[in-house]
């Protein structure tokens, strides 16, 4: 979406109505964007909410969030952008929460609020370290890795927008590249760790939903100077230089996933340099070493556990050709 949508509708004619249009028609949810009495730009979603009480919505700079109740069961959330200056968050913000909602079946606008007032504790929580905290180490290798994929193996197969799009692990999806019937699971590890994965839940390794490969990366430590060598800010401006003739859509997507990561330019960022030093593909297929969930008695979830390397060497197969076959 971009700033015209919002300007080009005219604010609401009186305070106790706002004046909005369908944000997207195709979209299986009710959003609404437009503008109130004073002008200022929101987006809506309107629902009857069933069950359990709705968690109170965070607050976020600049940005207004309430929910409006009425009569029986009716709710409607309403995101309200207060300072003008905070719009290229505010529209990452609508877009990430119409993403992360597409696939919900259509119609479903109760259990849509729920999880779009989930994304926005995210956020709230993601802005929150990006304006305090630094990501850990392990947070900008696991980022760095995913950033290496996505300009290696995916930018050179797919138009910009598409592979922007395909990056799920910054929205929080169970793995971390989906296009199609495939998916990728990146782990990147330093060189000189165990070979070992660790594997943060019963879904990330469950193939079910189609094929999936395991993508396991090496990196060593660098001088910037050496051939090859890349920050975690390099990769993001090089990227960033990549999209530069590709639209809004595809530069406004690729922020809301960095934000969605919690990564903001800091000059830290440049202080560690690597250089890939491996990268192997095993497709998760009958036998491999994996947790999932129909493996679990009634009431376990939220499995982490480790997979040793070695034990996934029967399952190897050459990343080109696997690639290959997902982008036919």
């Amino acid at each position: 979406m971009e700033e015209d949508d919002w300007s080009r509708i005219a604010a609401a004619g009186s305070p106790e109505a706002d004046n909005v249009r369908r944000a997207d028609p195709a979209h299986p949810l009710d959003f609404f964007r437009g503008r109130d009495f004073t002008g200022r730009y929101l987006l809506s979603l309107t629902a009857q909410v069933e069950g359990p009480a709705l968690p109170d919505p965070p607050k976020l700079n600049g940005i207004d969030v309430t929910v409006e109740r009425g009569p029986p069961s009716d709710v409607r959330l309403v995101l309200t952008l207060q300072d003008r200056s905070q719009f290229d968050i505010f529209r990452a913000l609508c877009d990430h929460l119409m993403r992360a909602t597409r696939n919900e079946p259509a119609g479903t606008n109760g259990p849509g609020l729920r999880l779009v007032l989930q994304r926005l504790r995210d956020w709230h929580d993601m802005l929150r370290r990006r304006r305090d905290d630094l990501l850990s180490p392990q947070e900008v290798i696991g980022l760095a890795g995913e950033l290496l994929f996505l300009r290696e193996q995916v930018l050179p197969r797919l138009p910009p927008l598409e592979s922007v799009l395909s990056w799920r692990g910054a929205h929080r999806d169970e793995q971390d590249f989906a296009f199609g019937d495939w998916q990728v699971e990146v782990k990147t590890q330093l060189s000189t760790s165990d070979q070992r994965l660790m594997i943060s839940s019963e879904a990330q390794l469950d193939a079910t939903a189609g094929r999936l490969l395991l993508c396991h990366q090496c990196v060593a430590t660098a001088t910037p100077q050496r051939d090859g060598a890349f920050t975690l800010n390099s990769l993001v401006a090089g990227i960033e230089h990549a999209l530069a003739d590709a639209g809004d859509a595809a530069r406004d997507a690729f922020e809301a996933a960095l934000v969605a990561w919690g990564y903001v330019q800091r000059p830290e960022y440049d202080e560690g340099a690597w250089t890939l030093t491996l990268r192997r593909a095993y497709e998760v297929s009958e036998g491999f070493p994996c947790i999932v969930a129909a493996m679990l008695p009634a009431g376990v979830q939220n499995v982490s556990y480790e997979v040793r390397l070695s034990d996934c060497e029967p399952f190897a197969v050459d990343l080109e050709a696997a690639m290959a076959q997902a982008f036919a």
